[in-house]
């Protein structure tokens, strides 16, 4: 089975994106996930050579993994 990488689904980077939380080109999407559901993040930024270069979004990497959307989760009282 081939290894996804958050690579395979970059986009531009969005304008006010901060740029922590962040995953590399390399990260498995799985990783990418795991960080934006602990950071309650919808988006994160994607460096290389320590620099911005992009950003991934949770529902991409969702569809990517071949799921339909993101888990639900309860709001925070």
């Amino acid at each position: 089975m081939k290894t996804r990488t958050v690579a395979s689904i970059i986009q531009p980077l969005a304008e006010g994106l901060p740029p922590e939380p962040a995953v590399a080109m390399e990260d498995k999407i799985g990783h990418a996930i795991e960080l934006m559901l602990k950071h309650n993040a919808k988006r994160v930024a994607v460096m290389r050579n320590g620099r911005v270069i992009g950003m991934i979004r949770l529902e991409d990497a969702f569809l990517k993994l071949g799921l339909q959307s993101a888990p639900k989760r309860p709001p925070v009282v």
